[in-house]
């Protein structure tokens, strides 16, 4: 302020000046006094008419250099100005009165002003993870998967389960937080069972008629020996591979969170499952072999560019659709996926607990029962799980 103050004096004692040199310059003519003289004989001398009454001519040179002498002067203004602006801009601006060592307006001049309230510092322990503080940024998110056990539906063994969740945090209610939870699990399962083909007794028809009409073998004496030979199809040994798709897409999580770093928690929530299977007669089925035992040679019997049992054993032989035929060779060449399930509908609950490493990470174990429909369809995970937060 004080600069801006001093540049404005300086511009108006020059213009002053320029004013006043002009207002000479233009009326300030000088004339002679004129004197009265008594009686005499002869009249004073007066000077020439030219000196008492400048010509316009003269009159017009002054101005014309008066006018140059302002035009000189003005740019000389400018010229100051100009060097004195960046001056003026550099000049410090007066601190607010919040800074805390000038009066606070509308506060008497003796009395200093009040200081502004110090930012709350938040503490943190280390022992209880922060959430949904903005000074760190979690909103109490957490993104992890998990690895374990599990039983399967019907009756089949228990096996490997993995998969992933993300729980999003809702609101917090007495004691810890409510939380909403999307869960996708996979697991799957090897069996050993006994079953029996629709198809293969079908092939033991057409076998023994064929049979008995080129007179290679008489016709069985009972219907199931008729039905059951020459090729096994009571009983037979097969490995089932089952694997289970689950989908919660919707499932409710309360978490305790005033217990430190410990963190028990509560899950419930419906889910969809995918039940895909199949078995594999390759370790108990064998045509060639079963056809010699019936008849010698009759599995050597030739077949086209092949043989009757390998016939058999390529259409028979392999991983069943529904325990009864395998996928053609064809598609099975391809490794063109086959096999037979469903699409259920169902719910789990569970529960669990973890513990935070850091705020960051937390290990812990999960354990949920599957109600599906159908009979023999629940089933049980456990696993341990690894999550991280933000």
């Amino acid at each position: 302020m004080t600069g801006r103050q001093g540049n404005r004096l300086l511009i108006v004692s020059l213009t002053l000046v320029i004013a006043a040199t002009t207002s000479v310059a233009v009326f300030g003519q000088t004339t002679e006094p004129i004197q009265l003289a008594a009686n005499t004989t002869s009249p004073a001398a007066s000077k020439a008419a030219g000196e008492l009454a400048p010509s316009t001519g003269a009159l017009q040179a002054r101005i014309d250099a008066q006018q140059q002498e302002i035009n000189r002067l003005s740019a000389l203004v400018e010229r100051l100005q100009a060097t004195l602006q960046p001056i003026a801009s550099t000049q410090p601006i007066l601190p607010n009165s919040s800074v805390g060592f000038l009066p606070a307006i509308g506060a008497p001049s003796g009395s200093p002003a009040p200081s502004p309230a110090p930012a709350p510092v938040v503490a943190n322990s280390g022992s209880t993870p922060r959430e949904l503080l903005p000074d760190i940024g979690h909103i109490g998110a957490e993104l992890g998967f998990f690895v374990g056990g599990a039983t399967n539906p019907y009756k089949d063994n228990t096996g490997f389960a993995s998969g992933g969740y993300i729980d999003l945090p809702w609101k917090k209610v007495p004691g810890g937080k409510l939380s909403y939870e999307i869960m996708i699990g996979l697991q799957r399962s090897e069996t050993t069972q006994q079953s029996t083909s629709g198809v293969t007794v079908l092939v033991n028809t057409a076998l023994n008629n064929y049979l008995y009409e080129a007179g290679a073998a008489p016709l069985p004496t009972t219907l199931a020996g008729y039905l059951a030979g020459p090729l096994p199809t009571l009983a037979q040994t097969v490995q089932e591979r089952s694997k289970v798709l689950t989908v919660a897409p919707f499932e409710l999580k309360y978490t305790i969170t005033k217990m430190g770093r410990f963190r028990p928690y509560a899950v419930a929530g419906l889910g969809a499952y995918v039940w895909i299977g199949s078995d594999n007669n390759l370790s108990s089925f064998n045509a060639t072999t079963a056809l010699n035992n019936y008849s010698p040679n009759l599995g050597n019997a030739a077949v086209g560019n092949s043989t009757l049992g390998a016939t058999l054993n390529a259409l028979l032989q392999g991983s069943q659709i529904g325990g009864l035929v395998p996928t053609a060779p064809e598609l099975a060449a391809r490794g063109v996926p086959h096999g037979q399930g469903n699409l259920l509908f169902g719910g789990q609950v569970g529960g669990g607990f973890e513990i935070r490493i850091t705020p960051k990470l937390s290990m812990g174990a999960d354990f949920r029962h599957n109600q599906v429909e159908g009979s023999n369809s629940s089933f049980n995970t456990f696993a341990f799980k690894q999550g991280l937060h933000w």
